[in-house]
């Protein structure tokens, strides 16, 4: 059955009205025709982004094909030098590295919204790692590198949180809607296994497999279209799934429907249900901010020109090498031989008459200058992106043996091209956490009318994957407006082994590092684990505050091996911090409980402290050092009674080291 054609302008204007139906009404008679005309309306620009892609990768584009087929075959396949695709793919291995996390604040809220909102940073991060966001974000920071406009959907399927990658493609929007950048209403068309589809929405399985097969598109082939097509896509149904924002936050007129193409009156609406974020389920990346629209400009716009000139000179010097570097013979007319027995690829034969040959002088391959054209267009493309060549061929212009200084103050001057999409990527990161907690608002909602008949929880990995904890979702669905999201602040440290022993170097002579440290860094410079030995006496005093601000725990109690000093200030600091917060009276008892248990405790340690000392009369004095001997001076000096003390500090005056991002 052949898919319907979307209707004529005069009705369409009634169909992009889907939205005011009524919540579960069947709206697919009005969705897939105004989604078949949005996508006839985007072909030109899905064309592009064809293109686009094609030059990214090196791809001849189609009309040229015939002519350069033409060529591979007789053994001249055009050569090219793809500076383009060097540049997005430094781009984007640049900016991946840094990993912005979202923090949430609530400085007017109460107590326990606080304490809903540090669950839910548990949360979001552990997520984050349990749906691949990280790899995720590279490959929309790969998009919007190439195309302008990366997507990241994060969504929910009625009982837990996901995330996808939405090809570009995939999204439809009415370009006048999206004029100042936002657009209330857009649909997405996505292949679908029939069966699949079927086995989803059993319900519907009769009109499923009645429907028709899924639309031919020109982003069908991986091979960019020069390869036969086997099969006419007879297993896979077209879905268009719609979303229209609500104009107000007390709006009812937000929607979110999903639908296939069938001639059934009421089997063809799947999903019809009402839609209460104002934001759509997707984080959006954008290279650029561009001045009308939603979608910018990326590196392939801005070089193609560039590119094209290369592949021109690139194609030039090819043939002239081909022209002048094959083998010239030169053969008098008297001993005259075919030219198939003549050696090389493609021997050039002159032949001449008398008994002196004339004199063949061999051209140049290239012009001089045409070499410096292509060294100064590829250098511009470099510049205009303000990509490093140096970091296109892993070289640093600083040195191997550069420090850690040099290395920061050089990332910093290479960053300040990158100050606009370093900003967005961030802002790209911070809307996909807003997505997540959107998406575990809407799971915790459906579970409370589901009236419990699904499990409450899910096992969400915390700080790494090895760390489970269970949260509801209703313990992390905050209400808007209690609320925000920034960027947490975020360090930096050099990824080379030279960097980072120049680092370890600094932090030592400043004393942050003990010495005793320092030789298990010089192998495998690995500050974060170094870190988490320094820091552990401070990391168990935090686990205790949070313990403590937890009612269902009990009250921890100190220990001798506890670094005591150290948490006496910091359990005076957290009463200090809950009493500002407004905390219950219990909350407030237990932190005044456990300083009264560290006090007691430090009392106690210092009585003990003088009977471990040895009587004075069994102390014999030290020997004087012998005439002309040399003292020995001990390498290592004497640690602090927890070890981790610097020679000259105290383990509460340690310095924390900065984590690598």
């Amino acid at each position: 059955m052949a898919p319907r054609r979307p209707k004529s302008n005069a009705t369409i204007k009634d169909d992009a009205h889907w939205y005011r139906l009524p919540v579960g009404a069947p709206v697919h008679h009005n969705v897939v025709p105004y989604g078949q005309l949005l996508l006839q309306n985007e072909s030109s620009f899905h064309a592009k982004n064809l293109a686009r892609e094609r030059i990214y990768r090196g791809v001849d584009l189609q009309n040229q094909k015939l002519a350069l087929s033409q060529l591979e075959r007789g053994g001249m396949g055009i050569a090219r030098l793809n500076a383009l695709k060097a540049i997005c793919d430094t781009f984007t291995s640049r900016l991946s590295k840094d990993r912005p996390m979202p923090d949430i604040v609530t400085d007017d809220s109460d107590w326990e919204m606080k304490r809903r909102a540090k669950k839910y940073r548990a949360f979001i991060v552990g997520h984050m790692s349990e749906t691949d966001f990280d790899d995720l974000s590279r490959r929309a920071l790969h998009d919007g590198t190439r195309l302008g406009s990366g997507f990241t959907r994060i969504d929910d399927n009625d009982d837990a949180v996901f995330a996808e990658r939405i090809p570009v493609n995939d999204l439809l929007f009415d370009r006048r809607e999206c004029k100042y950048g936002k657009p209330q209403q857009a649909i997405r068309i996505q292949r679908v296994a029939r069966d699949y589809l079927a086995e989803l929405f059993p319900a519907s399985r009769a009109a499923i497999e009645r429907a028709p097969s899924s639309l031919r598109r020109k982003d069908d082939s991986d091979i960019d279209g020069d390869g036969p097509r086997v099969g006419d896509l007879e297993d896979y149904v077209d879905t268009w799934e719609g979303w229209h924002l609500p104009t107000l936050r007390e709006s009812t007129n937000g929607r979110h429907v999903l639908c296939f193409d069938t001639d059934d009156p009421k089997a063809g609406t799947l999903v019809s249900e009402p839609w209460l974020e104002p934001r759509f389920p997707w984080s959006h990346f954008q290279l650029g901010d561009p001045d009308w629209g939603i979608y910018p400009e990326g590196f392939v716009d801005q070089l193609v020109m560039l590119q094209h000139r290369v592949n021109c000179i690139v194609r030039d010097i090819q043939l002239n090498l081909a022209a002048t570097g094959r083998g010239h013979f030169l053969v008098n007319e008297a001993n005259d031989i075919p030219t198939e027995m003549l050696s090389g690829f493609q021997p050039f034969k002159l032949k001449f008459k008398g008994a002196t040959p004339p004199t063949w002088n061999a051209p140049s391959p290239f012009n001089p200058a045409q070499m410096g054209a292509l060294e100064m267009f590829i250098r511009q493309m470099y510049d205009m992106t303000g990509v490093s060549q140096a970091a296109a061929t892993s070289k640093s212009a600083l040195g191997a043996g550069a420090s850690g200084v040099a290395l920061d103050t050089q990332y910093d001057i290479d960053s300040d091209r990158f100050r606009m999409p370093q900003a967005n990527y961030a802002r790209y990161r911070l809307n996909g956490a807003q997505c997540y907690l959107d998406a575990a608002k809407r799971v915790a909602r459906r579970r409370s009318e589901a009236k419990g008949k699904k499990r409450s929880w899910v096992a969400v990995s915390w700080k790494n994957r090895d760390a489970i904890q269970k949260l509801e979702y209703d313990k992390v669905a905050l209400e808007d407006g209690s609320y925000r999201l920034r960027i947490e602040a975020v360090n930096f440290l050099p990824d080379t082994r030279a960097g980072k022993l120049s680092v370890v170097e600094q932090l030592a002579k400043a004393g942050v590092i003990p010495r005793w440290l320092v030789p298990t860094l010089f192998d495998e410079p690995d500050l974060q684990q170094a870190n988490s030995i320094m820091l552990a006496a401070f990391q168990n005093a935090m686990r205790k505050m949070d313990d403590l601000a937890d009612e269902d725990l009990p009250v921890p109690s100190p220990e001798p091996y506890n670094d005591l000093d150290l948490e006496l200030k910091i359990v005076v600091a957290y009463y200090n911090r809950v009493q500002i917060d407004r905390a219950p009276e219990e909350i407030q008892e237990r932190y005044r409980q456990y300083a009264d248990l560290v006090t007691d405790a430090i009392k106690t340690k210092q009585k003990q402290e003088p009977m471990l000392q040895p009587p004075a009369e069994m102390m014999a004095p030290p020997m004087p050092p012998a005439a002309g001997a040399v003292q020995h001076i001990p390498a290592i000096p004497p640690m602090s009674p927890m070890g981790i003390g610097a020679p000259d500090m105290p383990p509460t005056a340690q310095m924390a080291m900065p984590m690598a991002s």
